[in-house]
């Protein structure tokens, strides 16, 4: 009996100290966790555990939130749990960080949770010169575009476009081409940036949505920032051009049309060019406006008319679409034009004042004469005379100027077989005076180019002139004409016309002569206004 007593509490005693060994016996660490957080957050770690707990962190920005506050380290027994985190930006820097969160358990010990922290919260931010933030950076035409960069890191531009040019401007004033762009914290650096131009880029405005970037990084090349590049065009009020030299003047373009030709007064030299001129014209758009002019020189005094590019008396043409500069045939004395391209907003602005806009009088050589406005000059493409090019020789034909503007008046071949029988002379030419001026004495300036008509013939009595009007002849001692020379330095006559005055039908002769022998004859028709 006592035997079977104790075996029974024997086994009692073994089966109660089983269930207590199941007691004390604790499950495994739970499985690690993998955690994105950003500094400000608050994410929250769940496990389920049999036995008391202690959780640490080993980063000071990863704190556990407990009833007593903020800590690096908690507790807790057996159950269901959910633990919340609490992310500051302490030590914060430009790459990302690692915060462990280790349990122990009934003498294990495992990570539970990997919380990854974001970089810092870098920036570029862009401003114009307002301090007004803004979305891109802008270029400017031929001017810079000013704007603002600042960053919370010290930061490079990795890509700028090879067309885009990137200044700064020095406290002195003076803008220095650098092509790059960096910054400090804290600070705002100002950079100018505008377009390279070549003729055709500049033309096409450029759109966010174009594509074109700025690209900055950080020093590590591990966080970028994009901004696009925008650009208006270089405006609808600018125009640029090339032209087949670097001058508008001094051109001539034969009868035909064919052989245009530019001689440098400087050195002698002449340029050539046939059938066409070629130009590069630069124009938002390729929008702009070609204006044709003819300059009507009458009596000594130039005019401009204007045509218009469907106007068919127009002799000047312009190809847009090629660039190309056409002169018509001519038959007729030596004619002039002048073309312009004007940028689309100034045709616009004055499209319905053209010579007014255009033109004004200048009176500076005692005549108002209708010149070109000092800021038109920039938009001509061209100015030139169209005329024969076959050689004259030294005593063909003759020339004659208004004395006050220096103009050419033209002497034309003329037939007058009564002055012809007179004086033995075909050679005859018929040219204008010109009109009076208040206050002035205008007249004419006229070059026989003839032999042996010279200064030194003059003064030796060999060459000599006589002016009539009508059955009156003319003196040089009443000052009616003079005889000297012209800014050529060939001998000339000087034509005031007669003291009394003229009769509207009555022309002047003028008898060229050598050794008292006729060799050639002007005559020149009277004024078509008087005072």
């Amino acid at each position: 009996m006592k035997t079977t007593i104790k075996s029974i509490i024997a086994i009692a005693f073994i089966a109660i100290m089983g269930i207590s060994c199941q007691k004390d016996e604790v499950g495994p660490i739970p499985g690690a966790t993998n955690l994105e957080v950003k500094a400000g957050d608050k994410p929250s770690i769940s496990f389920s555990v049999t036995g008391d707990w202690s959780l640490s962190s080993d980063q000071v920005w990863c704190k556990f939130v407990t009833s007593g506050g903020e800590l690096q380290e908690m507790a807790g027994g057996p159950g269901q749990h959910t633990v919340t985190l609490r992310i500051t930006d302490e030590n914060n820097g430009n790459k990302w960080s690692t915060a462990n969160i280790t349990m122990k358990m009934d003498g294990k010990k495992g990570i539970i949770a990997t919380v990854e922290r974001h970089p810092k919260e870098l920036y570029i931010r862009l401003y114009d010169v307002t301090d007004t933030p803004i979305k891109d950076f802008k270029l400017g035409y031929q001017d810079w575009t000013p704007t603002r960069v600042e960053g919370n890191f010290r930061y490079a531009a990795t890509e700028i476009p090879d067309w885009v040019e990137v200044a700064i401007k020095h406290e002195n004033g003076t803008i220095e081409i650098i092509n790059s762009i960096t910054g400090v914290p804290g600070e705002q650096t100002e950079v100018l940036l505008r377009i390279v131009s070549d003729g055709e880029r500049e033309k096409y405005k450029i759109g966010a949505e174009d594509g074109v970037k700025i690209v900055f990084s950080d020093e590590e090349l591990q966080h970028t920032f994009e901004f696009p590049v925008t650009y208006a065009g270089m405006g609808l009020d600018k125009l640029t051009f090339v032209g087949p030299t670097e001058s508008y003047y001094d051109w001539e373009v034969s009868l035909d049309g064919k052989t245009f030709r530019q001689t440098n007064s400087t050195n002698g030299t002449t340029t050539t060019f046939h059938d066409q001129l070629e130009y590069i014209i630069t124009a938002q758009d390729n929008d702009y406006q070609i204006l044709f002019f003819e300059q009507k020189i009458t009596q000594g005094i130039p005019e401009y008319i204007y045509f218009d590019e469907y106007n068919t008396k127009r002799w000047i043409n312009f190809d847009k679409s090629e660039m190309t500069l056409t002169v018509n045939e001519h038959s007729g004395a030596t004619r002039y034009g002048m073309v312009m391209a004007l940028p689309r907003l100034v045709y616009n602005t004055i499209r319905g004042s053209i010579k007014e806009s255009i033109f004004e009088n200048d009176a500076s050589s005692g005549i108002e004469l209708e010149t070109i406005k000092s800021d038109y000059t920039k938009y001509i493409l061209i100015e030139f005379k169209q005329m024969d090019f076959e050689p004259r020789g030294e005593y063909d034909g003759m020339y004659a100027y208004h004395s006050i503007t220096t103009f050419e008046i033209p002497c034309l071949p003329y037939s007058d077989n009564t002055l012809t029988e007179k004086y033995g002379v075909e050679d005859i030419y018929i040219c204008d005076f010109v009109n009076p001026v208040e206050q002035k004495h205008p007249g004419i300036i006229v070059d026989p180019r003839i032999e042996n008509w010279t200064t030194a013939t003059y003064e030796a009595g060999i060459a000599s002139a006589e002016v009539w009007l009508g059955d009156k002849q003319l003196k040089m001692s009443e000052n009616e004409y003079y005889m000297g020379e012209n800014t050529e330095e060939r001998m000339s006559i000087h034509l005031w016309g007669p003291n009394d005055g003229w009769s509207s039908n009555e022309n002047m002769i003028v008898i060229f002569k050598v050794d008292n022998v006729a060799k050639k004859i002007l005559v020149v028709t009277p004024p078509t206004a008087a005072l």
